[in-house]
């Protein structure tokens, strides 16, 4: 057990210390960069469509905090996700210089333990929005009739640590609640190049965020005869304000022009968001599995030269086909086959066109042994447009996620 909790802290150290990746995403320039609308967890072959599902002994689940409720007792159960993905742009300001990009990275850490009969509590570790973008333009200094050469380059993120907490309410209902810190920068380097200077001038902003955020769950599951059940699942967080420090440095070469001054200390609004899920299951084998995702952020105003944050909404739906053994006289699931699909409104409008992603999955896990599992999702989609001079992007991305179970104490049970 020492080693694998030993592994799985260097996971977690991975995912909060990870900055930009090396893939140009053009849409995080905007706000608060791009927003992490998947789980990477069991769910991830159904496109994450488990507001509705419950966690069981053998995998964790992340996007309602009410699931964690179906742990087994006494049982640590932990996760984390390695992911890689390949990208193409396509788009006026697109050029074969630009057109691709590839990296591999970790997304999720996460553990929790079923306490006793009623309470599960566990952290997890997860990006809640990254920033990675690398572009030239024109810029006209105010006094100047010249336009000078400006490489801009971002990167950072706002990251999310949790605490979870999960209850048994009765057989059929559990309750959940996440307690969030988010926290991060966006920083953005603007190197402006003039023929008068041999060093560019470097012009470094930064925006630090940080705040708590608590996200409430609740899953009610009930049978509907022999071999039909249904559960319904919900997931909600109200409004919550970042705190936010703008600070700005300004060098050329190694002369400092100005050192690091805090410029502001405002607030960036979170809306209210809402998940609401279905799932049924027939035989304990198939499960099908909706999702619907809401978030208001139409209600915050924000908005730049040529862009608006704008309400966005995700519609995910998928299918899972296990393969159930009978061992101890018990069914254990051996290994499970997943297929899915969603539509992602973003919350951005860039040049009066919103931003889209529409995506498929496939998923497919089992068992390295009586303690370890795996789970393996493919997935391909496309995100933005070609229209109004825009970038349009297509990827594909394979994670692989790693889970083990370990049993911290138990009341005379001598078996796994």
């Amino acid at each position: 057990m020492q080693y694998r909790i030993i592994v799985l802290a260097i996971f977690s150290l991975a995912v909060l210390s990870s900055k930009a990746q090396s893939i140009n995403s053009p849409y995080s320039t905007y706000a608060i960069g791009d927003l992490e609308h998947r789980f990477y967890d069991k769910t991830a072959g159904i496109a994450n469509a488990g507001t509705a599902l419950m966690s069981n002994p053998f995998h964790l689940l992340n996007k309602n905090p009410a699931s964690m409720a179906g742990l087994e007792r006494s049982v640590l159960l932990g996760n984390a996700t390695f992911v890689a993905r390949t990208v193409s742009y396509a788009g006026t300001p697109i050029t074969s210089d630009n057109n691709t990009g590839r990296d591999f990275f970790i997304k999720n850490f996460s553990m929790a333990i079923k306490l006793n009969n009623f309470w599960t509590s566990g952290i997890s570790l997860m990006p809640y929005s990254y920033v990675n973008y690398s572009y030239r333009s024109k810029l006209n200094i105010e006094g100047s009739t010249e336009n000078y050469d400006a490489l801009y380059e971002g990167d950072g993120g706002i990251y999310n640590v949790s605490w979870n907490n999960a209850f048994n309410v009765g057989k059929h209902l559990s309750l959940g609640l996440r307690t969030s810190l988010l926290t991060g920068s966006v920083n953005q380097t603007e190197s402006l190049e003039t023929a008068y200077t041999s060093d560019p001038i470097e012009t470094k902003r930064k925006d630090y965020y940080n705040k708590f955020r608590f996200e409430y769950g609740a899953i009610y599951s009930t049978k509907l005869g022999k071999d039909w059940s249904v559960s319904l699942g919900g997931r909600f967080a109200a409004k919550t304000d970042l705190n936010r420090e703008k600070s700005v440095t300004i060098m050329q070469g190694n002369t400092t022009i100005r050192k690091e001054e805090v410029l502001a200390n405002d607030i960036f609004t979170l809306p209210m968001s809402f998940d609401l899920g279905l799932a049924v299951i027939s035989k304990g084998r198939t499960t099908y599995s909706v999702d619907y995702t809401y978030q208001d952020w139409a209600a915050n105003g924000v908005r730049g030269s040529n862009w608006s944050t704008i309400n966005s909404y995700r519609i995910s739906a998928g299918v899972q086909m296990s393969n159930l053994v009978e061992q101890w006289n018990m069914k254990f699931e051996k290994s499970y086959m997943q297929v899915g699909g969603y539509f992602n409104r973003s919350y951005l409008r860039v040049n009066n066109t919103p931003i889209d992603e529409v995506g498929a999955t496939i998923g497919y896990g089992g068992y390295l042994s009586g303690k370890m599992s795996y789970g393996l999702a493919l997935e391909a989609g496309r995100r933005g447009t070609i229209a109004n001079n825009l970038i349009k992007e297509t990827f594909v991305q394979l994670s692989f996620r790693f889970s083990f179970r370990e049993f911290l104490y138990s009341k005379g049970r001598k078996y796994d």
